[in-house]
Formats: C-alpha cells, sequence, structure tokens
C-alpha cells in the first residue's frame, strides 16, 4: 500500500470512529460484537473501498427515537446530481420530503458529535438527511434502497460520473427547460452552471433574472441583490425586458382599473432602474417592457425617447397590444410639445446591439432560415440572435416551416448538435398559435439522435410532440413521431419521472389520432413501467394513471395507494373546502386537471384561467385562492406575474411541465399542504 493510500484509509478510520461515537447507535464503536451492525457494514465497507458513488451512512439518535441516513455527494458540484439519484433509488416511497421544495441538501450542526465528524471529514461537499419512518420495515426498505443506489453508481464506469456537460449544452438545455415550462429542471440545470464555473457571476445573474421573470416572481426579481450591478453591465435585451416585466407588474392593477395617477405612481416606486433601460430597442420588446418604458419617458417628459418608442411601435403596428390609456397619454403628450423643440432620438439602439458590440457590422441574421444556419456554424451573430431574442420581431416559424426541417434533416452530426440551442427559441416563437409541425419533428429527431433524456430534455420533447401533433401529420408520419418518442422509453420512463410519461400519454389522447394501433401501443407501452411499480407512484399520479389506463382500454390492475405500513393512506376525499386556481395557455389541459381534482377531493373547487393579461375576474380568483398552480409553458408573464402578485397564499406551485400530470401533481401537493395549515 502506497504512503497516500495509507493515509486515506488511517483518515476514514479516525472519521468512522467519531461518525459511530457519541450521539449514533446505529453501530456503537464499531464494535464486532454488535448484533445490528450488519445494517452498516455494506455502507462502510464502500467508503473504504472509495466507490465512485455518493457515501451512505446511517444514523440511529441516541436521545430520542430518531433515525436517519446521510448521503453525501462525491464532489462539491455533484448536488443536483446526487439529488436525483436520491429520487430516483429512493423517492416518495421511503423517504420523507416536501415534493414542492424537493430533496435537498442539508446545513448540518457543528455543535453536533455526528454532523460535526461529517463537516471535518468532507467539508463542503452536499450532504442530504434523509428520515423515513420509525418502523424496522421502513429503515429496512430505505436501507435496501440506498445500497442498490450504491452499487449501481459504483458499477457504472467512473467516467460517467465524472464527465460534465460543456456550458454551451447546459445554456442550451436552461433555456429550452424556460421554453417548456420546466420549472424544477431550468433550476438543477442552473445548479450545474453555478457548479461548473465556466460562467462568471454577471452571467449567472442573467439566467436568474429570466428564469424569475419566467416564472411570475417580480418582487423576488426586483429585490435581488445583484439588480444594480447586473443593470450596469448592460445585459442583454431579454434580461432588460424580463426587469420591466418586473416593474410592470406592480402597475396592472392600477391600469386595469384605469387609474393612470396611481400607475404613475406606483412606477416611481417600484422602477427605480427603469431610467438606466430607456434606451432598449423596443422593436422586440412584448406589451408589458414597452408599456412601462412609455410611461417611464411620459414621467420624466424624455420627448427623443417618446419619439423613438411611438415611432417603433407604429412601425411594428402594435399600438392595439399595448393599454390605451398609457398610449393614448403618451402620443397626446408628445402631440402637445412644440415638434420644433423635440429633436429626433439621437442614438438609437439597433438591433438589440449593446454598446460594446456597437462596433461590429450588422448582423445578417433576420429570419428563421438565417438563425439556424447561423446557430449551426456557431456563428457569433447566431449566438447574438439568440441571445437578444431577435426572432420575436419575425413571421412564425411556420411561415419556413419546410424549409427548416429540410435544413435541420441535412446537417451533419456536429451542426446538428449546434442547432438544437435554438429549440427553446423555436418553441417559444411557435407557442400555442401556428404549429411548425415538420420542424418540431426534425428537432424530435434531433433529440433521439443525441439521446437529450435528462429531466427537462423530456418536457422540451413533450412541447415539441403537442406542436407536431397539432399540425395534423399524415397517418405515417404520426407513426413515425410516436415509434421514434418510445424507442428509448426504457431510458427514461420510470416512477420517479411518472408525470412526463403521463403528460405524454394525456397528450395522446388529446391530439387527433390517424392511427389508432400506433397511438394505443404508445400509450401502453408507457404506461406499463408504471403499472409495474405502481406501489412507487405518489398519489396524483396513481391516480391519473389509472384515469388514461380507463380512456384507452388498458386493462391494468391498479392498486389503491397504500402506506408503508400496510395501512390505508389518507387520501384527498377528505380534504376540507378549498379554492384551487389552475393557470395555462393550454385550456383543454385545464379542464382535464380540474376534472381529476374534483373526483379526488369533492369539497376543493378548481378554478382555471388562461387570461394573457390580469383582470379583474383574474384578480379575485387569485385573492380567492387557498392553492395555486401556474404551466410557464409560453406563459404570458403579464398574466403569471399579475397573480403572483395578487396571491394570498403561500400555496403557489408551479407545474413541471405543461400537461395534464404535472398540473395534477402541483396541485395535490398544494392541497395536502394546505390543509395542514391553521
Amino acid at each position: 500500500m502506497t504512503q497516500p493510500q495509507e493515509k486515506r484509509r488511517e483518515a476514514v478510520e479516525r472519521f468512522l470512529q467519531r461518525f459511530f461515537g457519541p450521539g449514533n447507535g446505529a453501530w456503537p464503536g464499531l464494535s464486532p460484537d454488535f448484533r445490528h451492525k450488519d445494517r452498516s457494514v455494506p455502507f462502510v465497507e464502500a467508503l473504504r473501498r472509495g466507490d465512485d458513488a455518493p457515501v451512505v451512512l446511517p444514523r440511529a439518535y441516541t436521545d430520542r427515537d430518531r433515525f436517519v441516513v446521510y448521503v453525501i455527494a462525491r464532489d462539491i458540484s455533484d448536488r443536483a446530481k446526487t439529488a436525483e439519484l436520491i429520487r430516483a433509488f429512493a423517492g416518495p416511497t421511503y423517504i420523507a420530503y416536501e415534493e414542492q421544495v424537493g430533496i435537498q441538501p442539508v446545513w448540518l450542526d457543528p455543535d453536533d458529535p455526528v454532523e460535526r465528524a461529517i463537516l471535518d471529514f468532507f467539508g463542503q461537499r452536499p450532504t442530504f438527511r434523509l428520515e423515513t419512518g420509525r418502523t424496522l420495515e421502513h429503515k429496512r426498505n430505505l436501507a435496501n434502497a440506498l445500497q442498490l443506489m450504491q452499487r449501481t453508481e459504483a458499477s457504472r464506469p467512473p467516467r460517467l460520473w465524472r464527465v460534465a456537460k460543456p456550458v454551451g449544452r447546459l445554456l442550451a438545455e436552461f433555456e429550452a427547460s424556460l421554453s417548456a415550462g420546466a420549472e424544477a429542471a431550468s433550476g438543477v440545470v442552473l445548479d450545474h452552471l453555478a457548479a461548473t464555473g465556466g460562467m462568471t457571476a454577471f452571467n449567472l445573474a442573467n439566467l436568474r433574472i429570466k428564469r424569475l421573470d419566467r416564472l411570475g416572481k417580480s418582487e423576488e426579481l426586483l429585490n435581488s441583490p445583484d439588480l444594480a450591478d447586473v443593470i450596469r453591465q448592460d445585459p442583454p435585451v431579454p434580461v432588460k425586458e424580463a426587469i420591466l416585466n418586473a416593474v410592470y407588474a406592480a402597475l396592472e392593477e392600477p391600469l386595469a382599473d384605469s387609474d393612470l395617477p396611481a400607475a404613475r405612481q406606483r412606477l416611481q416606486e417600484r422602477g427605480r432602474f427603469v431610467p438606466d433601460l430607456l434606451d432598449v430597442d423596443a422593436t422586440w420588446l412584448g406589451m408589458q417592457a414597452i408599456t412601462v418604458l412609455l410611461l417611464a419617458a411620459s414621467v420624466l417628459e424624455d420627448m427623443p425617447v417618446l419619439r423613438r418608442l411611438i415611432e417603433t411601435v407604429n412601425s411594428v403596428d402594435r399600438a392595439n397590444e399595448l393599454p390605451r390609456l398609457v398610449w393614448d397619454d403618451a402620443v397626446r403628450q408628445l402631440q402637445a410639445t412644440d415638434s420644433g423643440q423635440v429633436p429626433p432620438a439621437e442614438n438609437a439602439p439597433s438591433a438589440g446591439i449593446s454598446a460594446s458590440e456597437s462596433t461590429e457590422a450588422s448582423s445578417p441574421v433576420d429570419s428563421w432560415p438565417t438563425l439556424l444556419a447561423a446557430v449551426a456554424k456557431d456563428s457569433a451573430d447566431g449566438e447574438r440572435a439568440l441571445k437578444n431574442r431577435t426572432w420575436a420581431s419575425w413571421p412564425s416559424p411556420a411561415a419556413d416551416d419546410a424549409v427548416l426541417a429540410a435544413y435541420l434533416d441535412s446537417l451533419e452530426d456536429q451542426a446538428a448538435d449546434e442547432v438544437w440551442q435554438a429549440v427553446g427559441a423555436f418553441i417559444d416563437a411557435v407557442g400555442y398559435d401556428r404549429p411548425a409541425g415538420l420542424t418540431a419533428h426534425a428537432f424530435i429527431r434531433n433529440a433521439v439522435t443525441f439521446d437529450r433524456f435528462g429531466p427537462g430534455d423530456l418536457a422540451v420533447l413533450q412541447a415539441l410532440t403537442e406542436i407536431a401533433l397539432r399540425a395534423a401529420p399524415s397517418s405515417q408520419t404520426y407513426a413515425d413521431i410516436l415509434d421514434e418518442i418510445g424507442a428509448e422509453r426504457s431510458r427514461w420512463v420510470s416512477p420517479e419521472r411518472a408525470p412526463i410519461a403521463l403528460d405524454f400519454v394525456d397528450l395522446l389522447f388529446l391530439a387527433a389520432c390517424p392511427d389508432l394501433d400506433a397511438r394505443s401501443n404508445l400509450a401502453y407501452n408507457l404506461l406499463e413501467p408504471l403499472w409495474r411499480h405502481q406501489g412507487r407512484l405518489n398519489e396524483a399520479d396513481l391516480a391519473f394513471a389509472k384515469r388514461l389506463s380507463q380512456e384507452f382500454s388498458i386493462d391494468f390492475s391498479w392498486q389503491d395507494r397504500r402506506g408503508g405500513n400496510g395501512g390505508q393512506e389518507p387520501t384527498l376525499a377528505d380534504t376540507p373546502s378549498k379554492n384551487v386556481l389552475l393557470y395555462s395557455l393550454d385550456e383543454a389541459v385545464l379542464g382535464r386537471c380540474a376534472e381529476e381534482i374534483q373526483r379526488l377531493a369533492p369539497a376543493v373547487k378548481p378554478v382555471t384561467a388562461h387570461d394573457h393579461v390580469g383582470s379583474t375576474q383574474l384578480r379575485q380568483k387569485a385573492r380567492t385562492a387557498d392553492v395555486i398552480v401556474l404551466a410557464t409553458r409560453c406563459a404570458k408573464h403579464a398574466a403569471t406575474g399579475f397573480i403572483t402578485q395578487n396571491a394570498r397564499t403561500k400555496h403557489v406551485y408551479y407545474a413541471d411541465g405543461s400537461g395534464s400530470a404535472s398540473m395534477l401533481r402541483e396541485a395535490v401537493a398544494g392541497l395536502r399542504a394546505a390543509a395542514t395549515d391553521r
């Protein structure tokens, strides 16, 4: 044994003596005579061997009836990976955690001798403290699940654990996750990006701001401690728009009440950063951001800026999208000013290019075909167009659907991998209006070819499938799409990923079907693994799986959900009267989710909303809701921000996807949590 190996062995033994010392009765002092030592031996031996897997160590408190298992990541950057492993092997069946928060590392107590030993030996590695039921069966089940996790990870080639995705691919996953409404997945990818060390603090702050904007968390965005620094460094147009959207959320209520003075007052209270954003090009901004700029220019009596904004809005014919109150006031104020004393705006921003980029030649990227070509070549023009959302002012990709699909299918591997960076922009641009089915199908082939089956990737794949099926494909194309999705199902269908599988099956039920056999086959193949492991499904997933099984006439024997002690688990049927607000732009999804909530909890009243902007009715729904669930795919920020601004409940949840199953899971989690309120 070499000297470093000997030193490591000695350090491990010293740590184990401390860990199983005072305060831990799981294997006191590693005594060879302890009769229950066999429960801890596999975990101790894995640490001694140095297996390439998370460290797992049990603890039985000596001063109270409490049993926990510590899971320690192998590396400081493996937080998200370790949480996903715990969820995959132990899931909600064997451990207790809040569904809306997920599995998170804990702060260890330095005054506790056992946790002090972990801190001293493992330093800042993420550590998870897992709890289960108090019976021997509960403890044994958790131990067996975590042993399987360790063995599985240790048997894999070490490179699979250590190889990190390139920053470019992680960025593409982040943008695509946001566009597909994968709230939790986008957070995980953001954690990965922060852990890689390949991004500046400024760029990470930009991504956090974009995510908060998508979730409608306006207050959190405006209160961000990094906001002033971000603005000083001239962020990309989408980040500026996100900040303006957050300010708009504070104005929406007085604007809905046609109270312009109150809106001006709110702007002065909440918009302290807006004057620094007045130079942004409004060509590609959304309605709410333009509204804030118009109102700010009016309050500041900045006539050059006001003139430029009005000219921009008129040039793209978007005045009818703005609040009439603000638009009319801005036009009236400009007309009332002596035109001879109002010089035209000078040095107006061009194509969203920041001051630092103004010396470069103007970008040739001005359409979807040129965007995909630029991104595939990994050019700076393509990167800039995605970063600044220049595509927002173009016609829908549906206008060039056949051309785009043919181009995507013609790409060699490297270019095809690069072009995936544009998939989030494509999903956002298509929305729920004009489907670009051929292009969506080409992106589906790309996803399958490059094994894009992570949590965020699957939400993107589901969004692409929805777009492709909404385009009314032929019978053969329909069958091809379903075959491509189902070909690798064994790699991603599991109880831990039940909502995404159920969302796919739900989509099959809702979409027009030109091939019943293809639809039935895929529905069966996606439901069958869930049926086999139905004991690991939570209440919402099990209920929706039963419903889909019945709708497709698939004869699976679904059981009632049972608790770990063999008794009947409490159901939602006894939930007291509650109001649940469901928000999505997909009305069919809203309807099915509401129906299932009413079936599971008859006393609960589900209310749905698909508004694009705030209204008196939406305000009332938000204020009276006990639980709110938002689906953010293609969400209108004005509406989501309005809902969160007016919510009077702490139980606001975000579906990790855009299907009925994803929404139902969060609604059930919210009702469970709300039922415990006193």
